[in-house]
């Protein structure tokens, strides 16, 4: 997908863009949130995000014909620079097949963002990438608390959270594994006893087996779409997941026993095949729904979340 087709199909669904503050907003989401690689390299600046190629594209494409910019007056004498995409942009856009999956993407986030005006998706990025507000001269306007994200499991919580937050059971072993190092550090046992063995709680394996349904869960419910959805590609996809489900199981049953051999033989199991659906998702994403992809690569984060927490049990 070129840059041009990108900014053409934002203005299309979007009918304007009011300056180009929104433009790099919306694109700086679109890769973000939507997992689309927009061809853009962002940087922190001072009004946040931003990448001095959009701008010299969006000149290109005024250039161009491609869209057309107006300035429009607001109340107070504000000036209000418009962007719309012209008949002959639309012309582009039909002689060019851009991919079903691409365009109902971009649909979403124009759906998603529409009715924000600039100052609350200004605010919805500040607070949601502080990592990119560094630099900005007016983050003190825009950063605010973030409440808290308490439901894991809701399946529209997961469709519609952005960005990803780390899933509560993360939350949950945190302070189980930071007392299960205190009493390694102070226990009186000889380390060469304890070379060969892993010290984990009854607690935490409590918790991996809740978090373990939680992803279980999400495979059901994304399996059940993919069949509702009639996708041929539906047999490949689910085999995976299910068998990525009981590499996980069987992780699980490692941990419980406390083999540490185990553990490792199905932690790297579990990262191939994590790879292999990525590259299932990414060869059939054009047949698949947006919202079905992201809720694929949301499964495929939380696995990463639980790999995560394996790993820092077996490091102790």
């Amino acid at each position: 997908m070129s840059r041009y087709a990108t900014l053409l199909l934002l203005l299309k669904h979007m009918g304007f863009v009011n300056g180009r503050v929104q433009f790099q907003k919306l694109l700086f989401l679109l890769e973000k949130n939507y997992h689309i690689n927009t061809g853009y390299d962002f940087i922190p600046f001072k009004f946040g995000p931003f990448c001095q190629v959009i701008q010299e594209d969006i000149q290109h494409l005024d250039d161009y014909g491609y869209i057309e910019h107006e300035e429009v007056e607001k109340a107070g004498g504000e000036i209000l620079h418009r962007y719309q995409i012209t008949d002959h942009g639309e012309q582009y856009l039909l002689e060019n097949d851009f991919g079903d999956i691409y365009d109902q993407i971009i649909q979403d986030i124009c759906y998603d963002f529409k009715n924000y005006s600039l100052r609350q998706l200004v605010e919805y990025v500040y607070e949601n990438y502080p990592e990119y507000t560094v630099h900005s001269q007016i983050k003190e306007q825009f950063l605010h608390p973030k409440p808290k994200q308490e439901d894991f499991t809701s399946a529209d919580t997961l469709l519609n959270r952005k960005p990803i937050v780390t899933p509560s059971f993360v939350k949950w072993l945190d302070e189980e594994i930071k007392d299960t190092t205190y009493r390694m550090e102070v226990s009186t046992v000889p380390t060469e006893q304890r070379a060969d063995e892993m010290n984990v709680d009854e607690i935490v394996i409590d918790m991996l087996d809740i978090a373990y349904e939680d992803i279980a869960t999400k495979a059901q419910e994304i399996s059940t779409q993919i069949m509702l959805d009639n996708y041929s590609e539906s047999g490949d996809i689910n085999n995976k997941m299910y068998f990525i489900l009981d590499i996980l199981e069987n992780l699980l049953t490692s941990v419980q026993e406390k083999d540490i051999i185990g553990v490792y033989t199905e932690f790297a199991n579990t990262k191939t095949n994590i790879q292999m659906l990525d590259e299932l998702i990414a060869l059939h994403k054009t047949s698949l729904k947006s919202e079905l992809v992201r809720f694929l690569f949301e499964f495929i984060e939380d696995i990463s979340f639980f790999l995560d927490s394996i790993d820092r049990i077996i490091s102790l």
